[in-house]
């Protein structure tokens, strides 16, 4: 069927605004410290290597180099060429707009490359917004949308629903899940709805619109094409005069939805479908075609190489040096070896795969991420795998997302010949882990620096925070909820895991293997862990609501009740002292001094809710925080006296300023306390003298998305060096700035 409709516009309420979003602090000042109460950081992570789900991958075809990558919960990153990896250009998002750190789509503008376009929205139940920057990510305008975007639902690896109009690149299109097709003709200024396009899509998945997945234009002829989930398969429209009317394409195969599409100089559309969106909901059947776009007539081009592949495709790129070459993933393609990936170099009239049932031809080189082998002796080509894009500049180079990293072909050329193609981890400085909690304990020359635990990989032991750790101190089992370790020896760990068969593990040799507890005195899995200072003791408190403290002197062959303690307790160890915990109920503190065993009342009262923190280097100080005013008691909780000077939602220690002085004291919180007339807000602070004052030490540059589980801590042998945990954008690692 064939229609024309002519252009009605209907202007959306947007809101206009600068965000910076730069790499650099605006605060300077002698030794990295200002007079105006904010210090000069440097900004990066814990080196993980990825650990999420690369949604996206878009090379500018006309300056060299030049890539975007986008992710489900983390932001978006450029590749700066100068640094070799992967930096951050949306951290200018904060706590109170984390929903728009997971990126639908992203676009970089062929003609004025420094131009550069986002769509932000995690989950469509939250306005979404549209980002534009002329400074490659640098800075962005910003225009808010009245409707969602879906960045971490289903079917989030579709298309780039963005596109710069190659022909007049200050025509910018957007297609929406729910709300059609948006245009921005003054290179996103202003954004209106194109109600000239005749669908939405009305296909759903887990209860979220597709919608448009794809906008693409034809490099022969200047015309638009839109993909859109139909499913009576009348999938594909096309403009020939910028959108004022649109045109729909005889229907593809009912059912199959066209996820991605790229055309050729050649005259040709190349599409990967699948009957699925993917990933959550794993499809069984998929296909590739390619549409002749001057006779509109589709042609089957599935590659068939006897590699026992079901379910869909879910992307596809072409090579800028060859309107011939196509390179196609395999979507939920569930084996050992991981999904497939196929090239052809004569249009889809035979291809080449990465393995067949009969032959290997690739090999996994992760050296520099080793924890990415799970287990096995090579790592899996990966999973999920629906961003896809060749280097227009670099035939060998084919970039991919998984559902862990990302990873580029060194040699993809080399395919079908004796020669393996080989895949290296290239995720380096992208990181989008969801942290719940770490310890840096004190540490020499090969014993850990960091444990760590997160959202779907469980956790990890850091032997060099600088550098991805390798599969032997990769935790891999369950879900985490708790980590502690022994202060006075690194090398003894402990965590919690919601795994029936692994639920309280236990390392004494850094995290080079773990030990399981299997003799449990509760039923419970997961909870709570402290570990004494020398990593002799551990106190588990169950998960369950009527879980009480346990204690185990050898790690699990007895154990004993925590008498004094109720349901409730929260337990943790003096960093100095191995035979003295601390505990809070319902607001009562209580200590032990034997080791565990028996818990008594000093008498003090807490917040209900806070939580507490020992000092590293003095026994007896054991600070609480829990959002509002900070407490410290350098008496073993006998007394507390409050800190006026900051509300905190959590705190942590690292090395002093100066040999003998006290711990550096970080903070997550705000300085809008009862007589600072200049108030910061909410952001990391430190404080280098016990609390008396304190400097924020990031700026509204780096506000680093969703830090909704809260755990911060400095490290506890280099000056100034912080460590906070984020939900999406993994361990943020910050250190002064060098002058």
């Amino acid at each position: 069927m064939k229609g024309k409709r002519t252009l009605s516009i209907i202007m959306a309420a947007l809101v206009l605004g600068t965000v910076g979003c730069g790499e650099k602090s605006d605060s300077s000042g002698s030794d990295g410290n200002s007079d105006n109460g904010m210090v000069d950081y440097e900004w990066s992570n814990v080196a993980i290597g990825g650990g999420g789900y690369i949604t996206g991958i878009v090379y500018n075809p006309t300056e060299e180099g030049l890539a975007y990558v986008r992710t489900d919960i983390g932001g978006a990153y450029r590749f700066d060429k100068e640094k070799n990896r992967w930096v951050a250009i949306t951290d200018c998002f904060g706590n109170d707009e984390w929903n728009l750190i997971g990126i639908e789509s992203i676009a970089t503008d062929p003609v004025d490359t420094n131009r550069v376009y986002a769509a932000c929205g995690t989950y469509m139940g939250t306005n979404g917004a549209l980002l534009a920057s002329d400074d490659y990510g640098e800075t962005w305008k910003r225009f808010d949308l009245d409707f969602g975007c879906g960045g971490n639902n289903s079917g989030r690896g579709t298309g780039e629903r963005l596109m710069v109009d190659p022909q007049n690149n200050s025509n910018v299109y957007f297609g929406s899940r729910m709300n059609g097709l948006w245009k921005s003709t003054d290179y996103g200024e202003t954004w209106s709805q194109v109600t000239s396009f005749p669908v939405t899509g009305d296909y759903i998945q887990e209860g979220n619109n597709i919608g448009i997945m794809w906008v693409r234009s034809d490099p022969n002829s200047g015309d638009i094409y839109a993909g859109v989930a139909m499913r009576n398969g009348e999938c594909i429209y096309k403009s020939s005069d910028s959108g004022e009317t649109w045109e729909t394409l005889p229907a593809n195969a009912p059912g199959l939805y066209p996820l991605r599409a790229e055309i050729s100089p050649n005259g040709k559309m190349y599409l990967a479908c699948s009957d699925t969106a993917g990933p959550n909901v794993d499809p069984h059947q998929g296909a590739v075609y390619s549409l002749d776009l001057a006779t509109q007539k589709f042609t089957d081009i599935t590659p068939d190489v006897d590699d026992g592949r079901y379910g869909g495709f879910g992307g596809v790129t072409l090579d800028g040096k060859d309107e011939n070459t196509i390179v196609v993933t395999s979507l939920s393609f569930w084996d050992d070896r991981g999904h497939n990936i196929y090239r052809s170099t004569d249009g889809g009239e035979s291809w080449e795969a990465l393995y067949t049932n009969e032959e290997k031809n690739f090999r996994m080189d992760v050296t520099d991420a080793d924890w990415l082998t799970w287990g096995r002796e090579e790592a899996s080509i990966g999973w999920w795998t629906s961003a896809v894009a060749l280097d227009p500049f670099n035939s060998d180079k084919v970039s991919y997302g998984t559902g862990a990293t990302l990873y580029s072909t060194e040699n993809l050329t080399d395919l079908g010949s004796d020669t393996p193609v080989t895949i290296k981890f290239d995720a380096y400085g992208i990181e989008e882990t969801a942290v719940f909690d770490m310890v840096a304990p004190p540490y020499t020359e090969g014993k850990p620096q960091m444990y760590s635990i997160m959202g779907d990989l469980t956790g990890f032991a850091h032997i060099d925070v600088e550098k991805c750790p390798d599969d032997a101190h990769f935790f891999k089992n369950g879900v985490a909820s708790s980590v502690d370790c022994g202060w006075l020896d690194s090398n003894f760990g402990v965590y919690t895991s919601d795994s029936s068969r692994k639920p309280l593990n236990y390392t004494t040799d850094g995290g080079s293997t773990w030990n399981v507890i299997t003799r449990l005195p509760d039923k419970s899995y997961g909870g709570d862990v402290a570990m004494s200072a020398d990593g002799k003791t551990i106190i588990w408190k169950p998960g369950s609501l009527t879980g009480k403290p346990y204690l185990t002197p050898d790690y699990g062959e007895t154990w004993y009740n925590c008498e004094g303690l109720s349901y409730g307790a929260r337990v943790v160890a003096d960093r100095v002292d191995p035979d003295t915990f601390y505990a809070t109920v319902e607001g009562t503190f209580y200590v032990s001094t034997d080791g565990g065993y028996h818990f008594s009342a000093t008498g003090a009262i807490l917040p209900d809710n806070c939580r507490l923190t020992a000092v590293g280097d003095k026994q007896g100080h054991v600070w609480a925080a829990g959002g509002s005013m900070i407490f410290f008691s350098e008496d073993g909780g006998v007394t507390f006296s409050p800190i006026k000077t900051i509300n905190a939602k959590a705190i942590g220690f690292g090395a002093p300023e100066h040999e003998g002085d006290y711990m550096t004291v970080y903070a997550i919180g705000n300085d809008n306390v009862e007589g600072n007339d200049e108030p910061h807000g909410d952001g990391i602070y430190r404080s280098t003298d016990k609390g008396e004052t304190w400097q924020r030490i990031n700026d509204n540059e780096h506000l680093f998305g969703n830090i909704s589980d809260l755990s911060i801590t400095g490290d506890s042998e280099k000056f100034g060096r912080v460590y906070f945990a984020t939900n999406g954008r993994g361990i943020v690692m910050g250190d002064p700035s060098e002058e």
